[in-house]
């Protein structure tokens, strides 16, 4: 089949509005782009190559950034209000205030760690992998709402009424990266608040938008040819303009995103967008939960595939089922047996891969779960919670923060994380200060003097 070659104005229109698809046409049969025109282009150009601005009609570029992250942060949320006496917190005995559900010595040990505390019971697969986690307990949430509590998580801010002028921590550590995607909600994750106080602009790309990320790429060698062939002559328009004009931001912004498509269409960004059986391979086995969910166990393996090829800084995804309000054990076992296969999963394989000591990893949920159990076996909304940080070259094996034996969180001490009557009421402040102390470095933390970090959670492996 002959290819139609493009008119004057349909080229132009190919460059300004990032079409073309099917068309090949030279440069030299067309005449350079007016200024106006190469703006007009840049606009849609500038907005692609920069995935803080891909949906943007803005040209203006995103500065430098003053603190880029040291780490990626994978923000997963166990959404609902997990239970803490089957995830991070487990009781040994009944006591004034717990209703025992389990036997304590179902609940496991952290592998490779000197402390006898324990995490769920449900949950033998991710503490296999001991010497790479933080569990966090005893944080005093201020709130038994499901709104405030995943608010308070996500920004380090509690609200009682849910409204929040703060921006959430991946949308802090996104707006500070260069990444081809600075930050991806996927699969159950909460949605990341990206209009608040960011010294950077950045939006979020979703599942539900991938399709259409993915079809901006070229997927063929000859849709590849074409869409080059039009950006050389994007910059040879834009050396012929500045040569009359001089050197403006909105050229050197449309030139720098140029030489971003380029790269991003030369590496082949689209095809590491899409599973292959090959990227599931690593959450698939005969030992993998006959409950497993398809969907959660595609959107760990388009993560992983994401992160070790570099392309994103943030990754927001979720597990749900966690507000149960009865029959608890028969809900949460099945929910929580397909997560710790996916999470362990996941560790491995960034392990294998020498990207978990540069990857943060955070389980967090709303808050906890009554101590005692309801008339239905179920727990009710408790306002303490607790997390997980996995990896980012964390001192693991290590449980920063205490509750008593009602389940109340007990002031520790910031360095040690262990009890201490004079010390601090450990928050959800003092792990969105830590995370991004973690990600961006203590100089970042000038720009949020509400939170606090503490070397509790903190401190790195010798």
């Amino acid at each position: 089949m002959k290819t139609k070659k493009l008119s004057q104005d349909e080229l132009k229109s190919s460059i300004i509005t990032g079409t073309g698809h099917g068309h090949i046409c030279h440069p030299s049969q067309v005449e350079e782009l007016s200024r106006r025109e190469l703006l007009m282009g840049g606009t849609c150009l500038t907005g692609f190559a920069l995935a803080s601005q891909m949906f943007s009609s803005s040209i203006a570029q995103a500065a430098a950034p003053q603190f880029p992250p040291a780490r990626r942060l994978v923000w997963i949320n166990m959404s609902g209000g997990w239970d803490i006496l089957e995830a991070t917190d487990p009781k040994p005995r009944s006591t004034s205030g717990i209703d025992m559900t389990y036997d304590f010595s179902l609940a496991h040990t952290l592998a490779g760690s000197a402390s006898q505390d324990r995490i769920g019971r449900w949950l033998g697969r991710t503490a296999a992998h001991g010497s790479d986690i933080v569990v966090v307990r005893g944080m005093n949430m201020g709130t038994t709402s499901h709104m405030a509590g995943s608010i308070y998580m996500d920004t380090g801010v509690l609200s009682n009424t849910g409204t929040v002028n703060a921006a959430s921590i991946p949308a802090i550590v996104a707006s500070e990266s260069q990444a081809t995607i600075p930050i991806i909600q996927l699969n159950g994750g909460s949605d990341p608040r990206t209009d608040r106080g960011l010294l950077s602009p950045v939006s979020v790309v979703r599942a539900q938008n991938l399709d259409l990320y993915r079809a901006m790429y070229p997927s063929t060698n000859s849709q590849l040819e074409q869409k080059l062939m039009i950006l050389d002559h994007l910059q040879s328009s834009i050396t012929r303009v500045q040569t009359k004009t001089g050197t403006t931001d909105r050229l050197s912004a449309i030139e720098t995103a140029q030489e971003k498509i380029r790269v991003q269409f030369t590496d082949q960004v689209g095809s590491k967008l899409a599973l292959t059986d090959g990227d599931r391979s690593g959450f698939t086995s005969s030992s993998a939960p006959k409950s497993l969910n398809g969907g959660l166990r595609d959107a760990f393996a388009l993560s992983l595939k994401l992160l070790k090829n570099n392309l994103v800084t943030c990754l927001n995804l979720g597990v749900g089922g966690f507000d149960t309000h009865a029959n608890q054990e028969r809900q949460l076992m099945p929910t929580m047996d397909s997560f710790d296969f996916l999470l362990s999963s996941f560790i491995t394989e960034l392990k294998a891969a020498n990207q978990l000591d540069n990857t943060l990893i955070v389980v967090y949920s709303d808050f906890g779960r009554t101590p005692k159990v309801n008339n239905s076996a179920g727990r009710d909304h408790w306002p303490v919670g607790g997390a997980l940080l996995i990896g980012g070259g964390v001192d693991g094996g290590r449980f920063v923060g205490v509750t008593d034996d009602n389940l109340r969180g007990l002031n520790i001490n910031s360095r040690t994380g262990a009890e201490d009557t004079a010390g601090l009421n450990l928050n959800p402040t003092h792990l969105a200060g830590s995370i991004l102390n973690l990600t961006l470095g203590a100089g970042y933390m000038q720009y949020r003097t509400y939170l606090e970090a503490i070397p509790a959670l903190t401190k790195l492996k010798v």
